[in-house]
């Protein structure tokens, strides 16, 4: 009505949005509200598409970020993103419109060192490598055509769907255990561990894959883990480690007897192809058997060729016959003419021993001559010996002419005692000759005169006898030679 007024009880209703104006409004007010800025966390989930688009998740230990790096961009970068690296991202902040989710869109990127899961697990790589745990020489074969396979896995996962028909189609006729274990997030680690172990304690499976798919490094941590690492060193069962796709690699490939790219190709390495073994099979006997027939050609041409030169066996045995004749006849001959040898030798001794007188006769006679040479040399010898005493008789001191006493006394006894073995008679002549010798010599020693009274005097400087005063000095000391002794004297006073 005109002139009344008009009002409702009602609130009035702003206009409704759609989603799109919503997010449009929302990814507006963000761009106007945040400038460009630089942004820190740890990569993961990072893949390359194939436009070239870089795309990753930027976390932090409570939030996580979409981060998306076009190619223009990623075309200027000059390091490889990986997970697990700490970097610093520039960009802007916006809304994806359609899934109406938070992105931010980087420009550059650079790194800030390894992110805290990345450097754990390098540094649990190097303290179990320092222990042994990832040697070759204690990784083990693996069994041919095993009879029974144990599997490790998800059991609703795609990994243990692929193995199962790798493996029965290529051998249906093996046994396959599967024991269920969660492969990722909190406490897979330990359920895995506890599959190993039941499987070594059942003690049926023959070799264990322990497998899943592939994912980010978050999602393959539980095979990272120190306790599952140590369980697939400890298995007495071979394991092969099937996690993951061709270029992820965790540390239990690294422990495990064999390492597959993926499950996949683990299913085809753990068992053979029963078509391919038939046909090696095959293959195997046909070759065999051609080696077979080879030989037994071989054998008969040989056979052939023996059969043509071997002759008649009869003929051989009377051949045989004839040369043993022959040999028997000709040893006969032989030992005749040796023993004819032997008794002319033995003739020729036997006359030589029936006049043995004569032998004896001819050693007599040289016995003879043997002492009379003997006799004549002795002579001669003393004759010798008594000039060169009279030449050093008056030159030798009281001691030398006693130990020279000596030595021709002990000579003298030898000779003695050897004319006593040649004969007596001669011994006796040179015993009387001796005695004369040792008389002449003590007569002529001065020793003699030393004995009557008399008194040798010496120069202990040089050991002469002084036979001149002038020699001696007054005050000099001297040394005097008795018959029983010697004296040290000073010489007072001299007179020439």
């Amino acid at each position: 009505m005109d002139g009344q007024l008009e009002f409702s009880l009602h609130p009035r209703r702003t206009p409704a949005l759609t989603v799109s104006q919503l997010v449009r409004r929302a990814r507006d007010t963000l761009d106007s509200a945040l400038e460009e800025c630089w942004v820190m966390g740890e990569v993961s989930n990072c893949r390359l598409a194939p436009s070239g688009h870089l795309y990753l998740t930027l976390k932090d230990s409570h939030s996580a970020l979409a981060v998306v790096m076009f190619r223009t961009a990623a075309a200027r970068l000059r390091l490889k993103v990986n997970d697990g690296m700490q970097v610093l991202i520039r960009g802007r902040v916006s809304l994806y419109e359609p899934r109406g989710a938070l992105q931010f869109y980087a420009e550059e990127i650079e790194p800030r060192g390894l992110g805290k899961l990345q450097l754990a697990l390098e540094q649990l790589k190097q303290r179990l490598l320092a222990e042994g745990l990832f040697d070759d020489a204690r990784k083990r074969q693996l069994p041919f055509l095993p009879r029974t396979i144990g599997l490790v896995t998800a059991l609703h996962g795609a990994a243990v769907r692929d193995m199962l028909a790798i493996i029965l189609s290529r051998n249906p006729s093996v046994q396959i255990l599967i024991r269920p274990a969660r492969v990722q997030g909190q406490g897979a680690a330990l359920e895995l561990v506890q599959a190993l172990e039941d499987l070594n304690r059942d003690g049926r499976a023959e070799v264990i894959i322990l497998g899943r798919g592939g994912g980010s490094l978050e999602d393959l941590w539980a095979f990272n883990e120190e306790p599952l690492v140590r369980a697939i060193f400890a298995s007495a069962i071979p394991v092969i480690s099937a996690v993951g796709h061709e270029i992820d690699y965790t540390l239990a490939d690294f422990v495990a007897d064999r390492r597959a790219p993926t499950p996949t190709a683990a299913a085809q390495m753990v068992i053979a192809a029963k078509v391919e073994l038939l046909q090696r099979l095959r293959s195997s006997t046909e070759t065999l058997l051609g080696a077979m027939r080879g030989e037994l050609s071989r054998h008969r041409r040989e056979l052939v060729h023996l059969a043509r030169h071997v002759r008649n066996p009869g003929a051989m045995v009377r051949q045989q016959h004839q040369r043993l004749d022959e040999a028997s006849t000709e040893l006969s001959v032989a030992l005749r003419r040796q023993l004819r040898a032997r008794r002319l030798a033995l003739a020729a001794l036997a006359e030589r021993l029936r006049q043995p007188h004569h032998a004896l006769g001819e050693m007599r006679e040289r016995i003879a001559r043997l002492t009379l040479d003997l006799a004549r040399g002795l002579s001669s010898y003393l004759h010798r010996e008594r000039v060169r005493t009279g030449h050093l008789a008056g030159k030798l001191s009281p001691a030398q002419l006693q130990a020279r006493a000596r030595s021709y006394r002990h000579k003298l006894e030898d000779l003695r005692q050897r004319l006593t073995a040649t004969g007596t008679r001669p011994a006796a002549r040179e015993r009387q000759r001796l005695a004369q010798t040792v008389g002449l010599l003590n007569s002529l020693s001065p020793l003699r005169v030393v004995e009557r009274g008399y008194a040798v005097v010496t120069d202990p400087r040089d050991g002469k006898v002084v036979t001149d005063a002038a020699r001696v000095e007054t005050g000099q000391e001297v040394e005097i030679r008795l018959w029983r002794g010697r004296l040290h004297a000073l010489v007072r006073r001299r007179e020439l």
